[in-house]
């Protein structure tokens, strides 16, 4: 039975980019993946997130995006949350801070978080899809 938790609903292990790679190579990424965030990584550490919208708009204001660098335009404080961190409680973070993705992380003993997953609109379109029609 499908219970409505984060960590069973979050994608794992999501595709991500590094730091220094182009929004060029960001933008075909998520084209050929078929996403709209990629979390961003500077040597295994997580350091932001980059979505298609922040790809746009540095399109719009800097131009050229086969040379600006990932880590120019990616949201630098993304929002996290532990893998523990209930369902409910991740979607009242995302709502109130107007984000429509967390990272999500985990700490094994006293090391830096690490990246564990994303959890999305589209992750929690899909929970409540299965619950809609578990009722049906």
């Amino acid at each position: 039975m499908f219970r409505p938790t984060l960590e069973n609903s979050m994608t794992r292990h999501p595709h991500s980019i590094r730091a220094g790679e182009t929004l060029r190579t960001a933008e075909l990424m998520m084209d050929k993946l078929k996403v709209h965030h990629l979390p961003v990584l500077d040597g295994g550490r997580l350091v932001g997130v980059i979505t298609d919208s922040d790809i746009a708009f540095a399109a719009r204001i800097r131009g050229n995006v086969d040379i600006v660098k990932v880590e120019e335009s990616c949201v630098d404080d993304p929002v996290t949350v532990d893998v523990e961190t209930d369902l409910g409680t991740a979607v009242t973070i995302m709502l109130d801070r107007r984000v429509d993705s967390v990272l999500i992380t985990e700490t094994e003993g006293d090391t830096e978080p690490k990246l564990a997953g994303i959890f999305t609109l589209r992750d929690a379109a899909r929970v409540l899809h299965h619950q809609l029609t578990l009722r049906l």
